[in-house]
């Protein structure tokens, strides 16, 4: 009995997002909240006449923190406890700023830590964690701006200059991680999507063998009906039958095609024929669609070696993207061509949609570029292009006659790089 595999699903970058920030905002708020008691120490060095008080500052804040920690895991959006923990943090080094020489003062600078530490221990977007670094810059500096005393310009200028350097920083670096984390969210939503699809294709592949059998009953019973005499009507839903479990067999070899996952092997294909399995596929979507579709196959192409599985995936990738590029489109048509020339075979699948435009028409093949906003992960061409060249051949992006072109090309002989065996 062959091992049962488990499906494969990832929650939304933003869930996810929400998750780990919970747990980054636990740990730091359980970081800050004894440091700042740690300062306790300073103080009475700095202050001596002022520490208990601010002893006294630093316990309501640690508690609050405390109480953050405890919170962070129980509520849907950790955000507005983010924004209380550097509320809390920064109005605490506000009391010790007072109580040192106000715009003079050595801790007016150590709200960098602050600033610095939200970038660095929790993972926030731009906009959160400007938000923050608003916040933060505010608390530190608005209230000095009402007990300024003569000659305090030039030190609050220049503890501000280096705030609002740290800040713009870590408001930089949080775009950026930002972004990195959306690109390896949507990469391991196209991994979890190709476990799915093996999945899938195992148990099309079963389905397939357990159904061709009786299909072919099916069909030599009808096909014995159909000779004997019958009314015109009767025969007329004979054929019609007869039509209905050829479409099937059709169907049912495409999905057998599409499960056999052979690794690194080559096999003997004629392109025509995995185009029409890949067509049969999508063949559903383009009647819905009202698509015309035309086929141009030349009869002299020959056996190309690839690994069957992995063109079918490029094919049903271009086909299911040039659907897309027509939707909502009258008198949509679709062109498919199998041709030829010295050294190469080629498939070209063009549309009659709006086209790309010549300066994207090679950035759509880098991973995570997409013109299709968030419905699209930017990863299939890439993905087709790398089938391609692993096969020794190209997928291109050209210029149809109304919409885009894209030519896939295979070389006649084989790449030495994968192992041939017999179809």
């Amino acid at each position: 009995m062959s091992e049962a595999r488990m499906s494969v699903t990832l929650p939304e970058y933003e869930t996810e997002l929400a998750a780990n920030q919970r747990t980054a905002m636990r740990t730091a708020a359980l970081i800050a909240a004894p440091l700042l008691l740690a300062f306790t120490l300073l103080d009475r060095a700095t202050v001596p006449d002022f520490w208990l008080p601010l002893l006294g500052v630093r316990l309501v804040a640690a508690a609050v923190l405390a109480v953050i920690a405890r919170l962070a895991n129980r509520l849907e959006s950790p955000f507005p406890l983010t924004v209380a923990s550097v509320a809390a943090i920064c109005a605490t080094i506000e009391a010790g700023v007072f109580a040192t020489g106000g715009a003079h003062s050595p801790y007016l600078t150590s709200n960098i830590v602050v600033l610095a530490g939200v970038g660095i221990l929790l993972p926030l977007t731009a906009l959160q964690s400007a938000s923050l670094q608003v916040l933060g810059l505010l608390i530190a500096i608005v209230p000095l701006l009402f007990r300024m005393q003569p000659g305090d310009d030039l030190a609050l200028a220049t503890a501000g200059s280096y705030l609002v350097a740290i800040a713009t920083v870590a408001v930089a670096g949080a775009q950026l991680q930002d972004t990195l984390r959306r690109r390896e969210h949507r990469a391991r939503v196209e991994v979890a999507r190709q476990i799915g699809l093996i999945n899938l294709g195992t148990l099309a592949g079963g389905l397939a063998h357990e159904l061709s059998t009786p299909l072919t009953w099916v069909s030599v019973e009808l096909e014995s009906l159909a000779a004997d005499p019958l009314a015109a009507s009767v025969k007329e839903k004979v054929l019609a039958a007869r039509a209905g479990t050829s479409r099937m067999r059709e169907v049912l070899i495409a999905m057998r095609q599409g499960a056999r996952f052979a690794g690194g092997e080559l096999r003997e294909v004629m392109l025509s024929q995995e185009v029409d399995l890949a067509l049969t596929l999508v063949a559903q979507r383009m009647r819905a669609s009202g698509v015309t579709l035309s086929r141009e196959y030349s009869p002299d192409v020959p056996l190309v070696s690839c690994q069957p599985t992995m063109l079918g995936q490029v094919l049903v990738n271009l086909l299911i993207n040039a659907l897309d590029a027509m939707t909502g489109q009258n008198e949509a048509r679709l062109t498919v061509r199998v041709r030829t020339e010295p050294g190469y075979a080629y498939v070209e699948v063009e549309d009659s949609g709006p086209g790309i435009p010549e300066e994207l028409r090679t950035r759509i093949f880098e991973p995570f570029f997409s013109t299709k906003g968030e419905a699209g992960n930017g990863l299939g061409l890439w993905i087709s292009s790398e089938i391609a060249r692993m096969h020794g051949g190209e997928l291109e992006a050209l210029a149809g006659a109304d919409g885009a072109l894209f030519r896939l090309s295979f070389p006649v002989d084989p790449p030495p790089a994968i192992t041939r065996t017999a179809a």
